[in-house]
């Protein structure tokens, strides 16, 4: 592996923390730069003319190489860096089952994560006010795919085969959300005996626990009633349903 790249994120951002275990286990040489989501740091000018014209993260930069939206960064690591194949496929038809994932990822499991933001984080924000009708579409869509996440799992130990991929980290750290915002209930993880299996092994993936650290404090802090000041005025979770008319 040559260079070091740029590793712009922050590690309450499901996203960020799937790219960050990636390079962790496969040993990426990157710069590490937190981004303040908080206080909308992400939100200005200067950042999205720089980095990324939706104000997301995360990002990579490679010398005069700017890149966003996980999956993307996902298979360019692995071409940068030649990774091993298991992360993003050894052929053509392991990719293509990756890339299969990556794509019902973002418009269906990614979207459940508007159950995790808006139980936990909305009023953080925005302050008190109703926000169940984005809990319940979060919900739905966190509920329309854990059957298909574990029909996948029926027929392999990992999402695309008998090996991990980076489409168990994206799904995994979407899963580390809802536990550390106790979202799923336990009669609800009942019905997913094989999510379950699979999320605990993951666990045990080496930096799975100090990457998924501060999420975990957060969440813990936040079903204690615990307020986190946010002077940033827009959603983290991209792609969630937000009402129109809704401050910010």
């Amino acid at each position: 592996m040559t260079g070091t790249v740029k590793f712009l994120h922050h590690p309450t951002s499901q996203p960020c923390r799937a790219v960050h275990q990636l390079m962790l286990e496969t040993g990426v040489p990157f710069e590490e730069v937190i981004v303040n989501l908080m206080d909308g740091e992400n939100e200005t000018d200067d950042f999205k003319t720089t980095y990324n014209p939706t104000g997301q993260v995360p990002i990579l930069v490679d010398g005069d190489f700017t890149l966003w939206e996980s999956a993307a960064i996902g298979f360019y690591l692995s071409e940068r860096f030649d990774l091993p194949g298991n992360w993003l496929g050894r052929d053509t038809r392991q990719r293509a089952l990756i890339q299969q994932y990556t794509h019902f990822h973002s418009t269906m499991l990614r979207r459940g994560a508007g159950a995790f933001f808006y139980t936990r984080f909305a009023e953080c924000i925005w302050g008190p006010r109703d926000y169940s009708p984005e809990i319940a579409m979060g919900r739905y869509m966190l509920a329309q795919s854990m059957p298909i996440v574990e029909t996948w799992l029926e027929r392999h130990t990992h999402l695309c085969g008998d090996e991990i991929s980076f489409a168990d980290l994206l799904a995994f750290h979407e899963f580390v959300s809802h536990e550390a915002g106790a979202i799923i209930p336990a009669e609800e993880w009942a019905r997913f005996p094989r999510i379950r299996t699979w999320f605990e092994r993951l666990q045990e993936r080496p930096h799975a626990k100090a990457v998924s650290g501060m999420i975990m404090e957060v969440g813990a802090m936040r079903q204690a009633g615990h307020m986190i000041p946010m002077t940033r005025r827009t959603s983290l979770a991209k792609g969630t349903a937000v009402k129109p008319g809704l401050p910010g």
